[in-house]
């Protein structure tokens, strides 16, 4: 059996070392993958799905060390399990999703020109700055206050010469002070095959390579 998780965060690859407890039994091994809703843990023992363990990891030097009480979502033979957040405090997940952005704009060699899109909200309007953006989604460099789970309307150009890109999307996650991430909901097959051909005609951008990783594009 296994269970899916809902990849509503941004993920990277990692290597770090992570003490859990499973059955009263504490262990150590290596986490492969970092992200605001869980990771990929290196355990090849047989653990069933649904599994609740503890763990304590320090996703970087600098960083504090980060507890937590997840779940196992699936498992890969030979390679490890998928495990998301059951309990976390909130300041540590945005530690995390503050840490996976900064690498994956570090990892992006050639981020497109930052772009603005007005942005829909509470019947008012705001500005914001998108550094890319894929087909599944964007992430808005915002100071707004807007809670997960909100819906936006979106208007933004592209810089094809096409008329300006309408979609209504979702609040999927918040970094504070810094930005959101949206996914979105509603997208006209034709922009969303613009945006395909955008986003595909040079170097991928770190928004792209984000709603990658996020399983969302």
């Amino acid at each position: 059996m296994e269970l899916t998780c809902l990849r509503t965060y941004p993920r990277v690859e990692v290597d770090l070392p992570v003490e859990y407890e499973l059955h009263g039994a504490t262990h150590d091994t290596r986490a492969l993958t970092l992200g605001g809703g869980g990771l990929f843990l290196a355990i090849t023992q047989q653990v069933a799905p649904d599994t609740k363990l503890s763990i304590g990891f320090q996703p970087a030097e600098h960083l504090p060390l980060v507890r937590a009480t997840l779940r196992i979502c699936h498992q890969i033979a030979d390679k490890g399990v998928g495990v998301e957040f059951t309990e976390i405090r909130p300041e540590d997940r945005q530690v995390i999703l503050r840490l996976v952005l900064h690498r994956m704009i570090e990892k992006c060699k050639y981020p497109r020109k930052p772009f603005v899109a007005r942005v829909g909200y509470n019947s008012g309007t705001f500005l914001g700055f998108s550094r890319s953006v894929s087909a599944g989604g964007m992430f808005i460099e915002t100071k707004e206050p807007i809670w997960e789970g909100s819906k936006l309307k979106l208007a933004f150009n592209l810089d094809d010469g096409g008329p300006i890109v309408r979609a209504t999307a979702e609040v999927r996650y918040v970094v504070t002070k810094l930005g959101i991430g949206v996914e979105f909901v509603d997208l006209s097959p034709s922009d969303r095959s613009r945006i395909d051909v955008y986003t595909n005609k040079g170097e991928t951008g770190s928004a792209d390579l984000l709603w990658r990783s996020a399983g969302l594009s």
